[in-house]
C-alpha cells in the first residue's frame, strides 16, 4: 500500500531549525528506549512540547523523522572512517584502524546502532546507501595501501578489493554483534588481531590439501515433518510455516494472529493451543531456521575431511540456502530486537558448532592455529553480508565472486604467513 505524502518544508527561520532539531533529539531518545514500531509520533511530540501539526511541517510521518536520523548517523560514521584511513599507513594499519574505529563508534552510540541496523527493515535504501559508501571508501584506502607496498606481491583487482571491504564490514559488524551488542562489553584487543591475522593471511595451514572426493550435488535433507507427525503435529508445522511466510514478506510486528492462522487455514483457537504469543512462534521460527541451515551444511560437507573443502562447500551450502530461504534474513534480523535472547541463542548455537569444527582443523594444521570463538564469528560474518549484498540484493552468488572470496579467506590480502 502506498503511503500519503505529505507536502513538508524546510525550515527558513532560526526558530524553525530549532524546533526541527529538538524534534529529531527527541525521536532519537525515544527510539533508543524502544523500537520504531512501538514509538509513536503523538510520543515524540509529546516530549518534545510541539503540536502534532509543527511535526507534519517538516516530516511527512515516522519513517521520515527516523530515516533522516539513520542518515545522520550514517554519514558520521562515515566522516569518521574517513578521516581515520587519510592518515598514511600501510595496509595492516589501515584494516586495525578501520576496526577501531568502527568499534569505538558504535560503543558510544550503542543504543542508536541497534536502530541504525533496524533501517534495513523500515527504509533498505538508507542502509544501502552507507554501507555501499563504506565499501567504495575502504577499497581506496586499500588499493592505495597495497600500491604504496613494496613488499606486496600479490595483484588485486577492484573486485579483490571490493570483496575485502565487504568482509572487514562483516568481521566487524558480528564481532560487534558478539560482545558490544549482546554482552555489552568491549571487543576484545586480542579478538581484533584474531581479525586482522584473518584478512592479512587467511587460515590456510601447512599441511597439504587432500583431494576432494568426486560426489554428487548434496541433496536437501528431507523434512520429516509433512508426513512422519501427528495431526497435532501437522497443525502446529503449518502455523510455523505460515509464520515464516507472513513474517518474511510483512514483517513480525506488521503481521498479526490471525494472519498467520488464516495463512495456515486454522482457527485462530488452534494457535493458541501450541503458542502463547506471536513472539513464541517467533522463537519456534527461529530455532527451526537454525536447524534447517545446520542440516543443510552438514548434509553439503558430509564426506570431507579437509577444513578448507569444508569451508568451501559450507559457505557454498549457506548460500544456497540463503537463495532458497531469503525470508530468514529478515526473520532471524528482526528477532534481534524483538527477542534478543533468542537471537543471541541462534548465534551462540552456529558458532559452537563452527568452533569445534574449526579447532579440528588447526589440529590437523588445515588451516592456521588462531582463535576459534573470534574466527568463527569473523567467518560467520563474511558469510552474512556476501549473502546480503549478493544473494538477498541480486538473486544470486556470482561464481567469480564466490571463487575471490574464497581465495581471501584461505590467503588473505598478503597471503599466507611463511
Amino acid at each position: 500500500m502506498r503511503r500519503r505524502l505529505r507536502k513538508t518544508r524546510t525550515p527558513t527561520t532560526p526558530r524553525g531549525w530549532m524546533t526541527k532539531r529538538r524534534l529529531l533529539a527527541v525521536a532519537q531518545r525515544v527510539f533508543e528506549k524502544g523500537n520504531f514500531y512501538e514509538t509513536s509520533v503523538s510520543e515524540i511530540c509529546r516530549r518534545a512540547g510541539v503540536a502534532l501539526g509543527t511535526f507534519y511541517q517538516y516530516f511527512e510521518d515516522k519513517e521520515a523523522i527516523f530515516s533522516e536520523l539513520a542518515a545522520h548517523l550514517s554519514h558520521r560514521m562515515q566522516a569518521e572512517l574517513k578521516s581515520a584511513l587519510s592518515e598514511e599507513g600501510d595496509l595492516p594499519t589501515r584494516l586495525d584502524r578501520t576496526l577501531e574505529v568502527f568499534f569505538r563508534f558504535v560503543r558510544r552510540h550503542r543504543a542508536f546502532y541497534q536502530i541504525f541496523r533496524e533501517a534495513e527493515f523500515v527504509n533498505p535504501r538508507v542502509h544501502h546507501r552507507f554501507y555501499d559508501g563504506v565499501i567504495a571508501l575502504l577499497s581506496r584506502s586499500f588499493a592505495e595501501a597495497l600500491s604504496d607496498s613494496s613488499r606486496t606481491s600479490r595483484s588485486r583487482s577492484p573486485l579483490d578489493l571490493e570483496i575485502a571491504a565487504v568482509a572487514v564490514i562483516g568481521i566487524a559488524h558480528f564481532l560487534t554483534l558478539r560482545w558490544i551488542i549482546l554482552d555489552h562489553t568491549d571487543v576484545p584487543p586480542e579478538a581484533r588481531q584474531t581479525a586482522l591475522d584473518l584478512l592479512l593471511h587467511g587460515i590456510e595451514g601447512d599441511r597439504p590439501s587432500l583431494p576432494s572426493p568426486i560426489r554428487p550435488r548434496p541433496s536437501p535433507p528431507r523434512d520429516h515433518t509433512t508426513t512422519e507427525c501427528s495431526r497435532g503435529e501437522r497443525s502446529r508445522r503449518r502455523l510455523v510455516e505460515a509464520a515464516r511466510w507472513c513474517f518474511g514478506r510483512r514483517g513480525f510486528y506488521a503481521t498479526s494472529i490471525a494472519d498467520i492462522t488464516r495463512r495456515a487455514g486454522l482457527s485462530l483457537g488452534t494457535f493458541y493451543l501450541y503458542f502463547s504469543s506471536k513472539t513464541e512462534i517467533l522463537d519456534e521460527l527461529v530455532r527451526d531456521l537454525n536447524t534447517q541451515l545446520r542440516r543443510n551444511v552438514r548434509a553439503a560437507i558430509a564426506g570431507l575431511h579437509d577444513r578448507r573443502a569444508i569451508e568451501r562447500e559450507g559457505f557454498r551450502a549457506f548460500f544456497r540456502f540463503i537463495r532458497q530461504n531469503r525470508e530468514a534474513y529478515r526473520i532471524v534480523r528482526e528477532a534481534e530486537f524483538v527477542n534478543p535472547s533468542i537471537a543471541r541463542w541462534y548465534f551462540e548455537r552456529l558458532a559452537q558448532g563452527y568452533r569445534r569444527g574449526l579447532q579440528e582443523g588447526m589440529a590437523r594444521r588445515d588451516i592456521r592455529s588462531l582463535d576459534p570463538e573470534t574466527l568463527a564469528y569473523c567467518l560467520m560474518g563474511i558469510g552474512h553480508f556476501f549473502g546480503l549484498r549478493w544473494v538477498v540484493r541480486s538473486g544470486s552468488m556470482p561464481k567469480r565472486v564466490f571463487d575471490r572470496l574464497m581465495d581471501l579467506i584461505l590467503h588473505g590480502l598478503k597471503g599466507p604467513k611463511r
